[in-house]
């Protein structure tokens, strides 16, 4: 395990006023001997903890003793793991009647009794001083901890105690015993919770601005790649920017910085590792048509992902009902399509895929494509020439010609010279590359 510390500088917080002004009138109440239960839930990468390291740092200048445990991913984690790294960090209370915790637990009967000697514990310190608990990823946690949650929840209220709850919502199912825990904590103990959105336009612009001096040019093509990217994910947003400085596609020049071509940027290591752990959950099936989907496009009508896969609308519909569940997907309400919840969760899925199984998956979307009665010439074109197909220049002609016809005619020129590109690299007749260059 890593250890994690509060007391880490985090990044700039942006985009949470609403949120943090919330978690501080929690604090206020906790303070003043009313316990507060806060929930704070999100996707990976969000900002939970950013948001209550913020939290935890303004109560330690209230003078509030501030307790963090975690939750663990793929590690043997004991029952009641962050309970354990909560209690292990606790001074002992100045309280004589109250044995060492150790003993006590060794001597409980039973979960009741254990839970209320635990009760006791916290209760006494926060006699002495105002006291938060945190509790990190608790989507990862057992039943033991989460009883103990709700325990101390709803058997607290007349003490000076908050207890903050990070959790990752793109974790839980509807199976989940976190998800089934919320509307008794909300009921019982009244929580508050607090679901964390994707940054907006905005502030992705405060943090760049709070971070580089750019060109107003260079900042807008900064600040579009990564809302196109990072889709207003902080943790996404952070690594996009560390990978650009790497690759010195984003560098200092005297006082200012610099910005190249962002089409060379790369998805950063760190973020495959994020997403690729999330998609090894769902199952090799799962990973696969999704990785055909990532071929598919941004937007994948679930027809053509049918006919691609070969597989039955049925047994279709359950991957894309499990993908929408982790937040993978997103569900049109068309009821006709589905896309992709982060344009790095697509990229990801597409760069895993080794180049000659690439090819075949975008021929075979060309050859789906072109048994529609009207094939679009522009994805008829995008696939074959993916798939590295001769007949790629015909049907770039068709997508110009399309072009031509709507007064596009940026666009035509485009389509027409990647079809005189591709006719020079097979060495078509002069006279046919010269009609393509007189259009």
């Amino acid at each position: 395990m890593t250890a994690r510390h509060l007391d880490e500088p985090g990044p700039v917080l942006v985009g949470r006023a609403r949120e943090l002004a919330t978690l501080r009138e929690c604090l206020a109440a906790a303070v003043e001997g009313r316990c507060r239960l806060a929930l704070i839930g999100g996707e990976a990468g969000i900002g939970k903890t950013a948001l209550a390291s913020a939290l935890a740092q303004e109560a330690r200048a209230l003078g509030v003793l501030v307790l963090a445990g975690y939750c663990y991913d793929l590690t043997e984690t004991p029952p009641y793991g962050p309970w354990i790294e909560v209690l292990a960090q606790a001074p002992l209370p100045d309280h004589p009647a109250l044995p060492p915790l150790g003993d006590a637990a060794e001597r409980a009967t039973n979960q009741a009794a254990l839970f209320a000697h635990v009760r006791e514990f916290f209760t006494a310190i926060a006699q002495e001083q105002p006291l938060m608990l945190l509790l990190e990823d608790l989507h990862w946690a057992d039943p033991g901890s989460l009883g103990l949650l709700r325990f101390l929840a709803r058997s607290t209220a007349a003490l000076p105690l908050l207890i903050v709850v990070t959790y990752r919502a793109d974790e839980l199912t509807h199976r989940h015993p976190l998800f089934a825990l919320f509307p008794l904590l909300v009921r019982e103990a009244g929580a508050i919770r607090l679901d964390l959105h994707r940054l907006e336009l905005d502030h992705v612009r405060e943090l760049v601005t709070a971070r580089y001096r750019l060109s107003r040019n260079d900042e807008d093509r900064l600040v579009g790649y990564l809302v196109d990217r990072a889709e207003g994910n902080p943790l996404y947003i952070g690594e996009l920017l560390r990978t650009l400085e790497e690759e010195r596609l984003l560098q200092p020049e005297g006082d200012a910085w610099t910005l190249g071509d962002l089409s060379q940027a790369r998805v950063p290591l760190l973020l495959r590792q994020v997403i690729e752990a999330r998609l090894l959950r769902l199952g090799p099936t799962v990973h696969t048509l999704l990785s055909v989907a990532a071929v598919i496009g941004e937007e994948v009508p679930l027809s053509l992902w049918s006919a691609v896969s070969e597989l039955s609308e049925e047994a279709l519909l359950e991957v894309v009902e499990t993908a929408v569940e982790a937040r993978l997907l997103d569900a049109l309400s068309s009821g006709e399509a589905v896309r992709f919840a982060h344009a790095l969760i697509r990229e990801t899925l597409y760069e895993g895929l080794l180049p000659p199984r690439r090819r075949a998956w975008h021929r075979r979307v060309a050859e789906s494509l072109l048994t529609l009665p009207a094939p679009d010439p522009d994805a008829v074109a995008y696939h074959l020439q993916r798939a590295g197909d001769p007949r790629a220049v015909e049907w770039l002609i068709r997508a110009g010609e399309r072009a031509q016809g709507s007064y596009a005619l940026l666009t035509a020129a485009e389509r027409f010279d990647a079809a005189l590109q591709l006719l020079e690299a097979q060495g078509a007749p002069a006279g046919e590359r010269a009609r393509l260059l007189y259009r």
